[in-house]
Order: structure tokens, then C-alpha cells, then sequence
């Protein structure tokens, strides 16, 4: 009888630990107006020609974000945290209202995206008090 579990025990195992390795979801991240501040924390890099992946997983660090540059070489590859924004009405939990922006946490900085619809797409926010909120 053990013998016969073994192999589908041995699937479970296989199939949740491999959850931190195919993401949940994934979105574009359109940038208007510069770069992620965990990328360029100056500001002065312009976006044009850079294009930005967003990944979520079920891990202790659910979020990697994936920049690559006009040339098509990738300048950031790191998996960080998020938070839901302090003033945002979700905070994980009941029906999304959008716009709806979460805190995404990387050892370089910080930056607060911005999905405006029910929609495979994110933006940076530039929104002042939302940014006052977090100093």
C-alpha cells in the first residue's frame, strides 16, 4: 500500500514546490515617463526602447520584475516583494476597485505600480500624495 503512494506523494511534492517557479501571473509595465526608481533612482535615463516584464509568484519574494534595454540586454532581473499601498481600498482582500497600486521592494529602492483596468498592463505612479504616503 506504501508503495503505491509513493509515487503520487512524490508528484504533490514536486507540483507545490515548483510553484515559486512558474509565474502566476505576468504584465507589461508601461513607463511614460522614466524608468523604475529600483532601476534608475536618479531619473535620468529616458525609457524610450526599454520594455519591462512583471511577474508574480506563490513564494516569500512574489515579485520579479525584468528590464531590458534598446539593445535587448537585460540591465535587471531581480525577484522583490510588493505591498499593497496604504491608501489603496484593496490591501489584498474583497473586489478589486481601479485603479489599484501596490508598493513593489527591491534592495536598489522602491517604486509604487499602478494597474488602471482588469487588464495584463501596469504603469508607474508618479501621484504625489501617493508617494507622500510612504515617507
Amino acid at each position: 500500500m506504501l508503495r503505491s503512494l509513493a509515487p503520487i506523494v512524490g508528484l504533490l511534492a514536486l507540483a507545490v514546490s515548483s510553484c515559486s517557479y512558474f509565474p502566476e501571473s505576468e504584465f507589461t509595465l508601461r513607463m511614460e515617463s522614466r524608468l523604475p526608481k529600483f532601476v534608475d533612482a536618479s531619473g535620468t535615463r529616458s525609457p524610450a526602447g526599454y520594455a519591462v516584464r512583471v511577474e508574480f509568484y506563490d513564494s516569500p519574494k512574489p515579485v520579479r520584475v525584468i528590464v531590458t534595454d534598446p539593445q535587448h540586454h537585460t540591465v535587471f532581473d531581480q525577484r522583490g516583494t510588493f505591498r499593497w499601498h496604504p491608501r489603496d481600498s484593496y490591501q489584498g482582500h474583497g473586489q478589486i476597485v481601479y485603479p489599484s497600486h501596490f508598493v513593489v521592494s527591491f534592495p536598489s529602492g522602491e517604486d509604487i505600480f499602478e494597474q488602471r483596468a482588469a487588464e495584463p498592463v501596469l504603469y508607474l505612479s508618479d501621484d504625489a500624495g501617493l508617494w507622500s504616503t510612504l515617507t
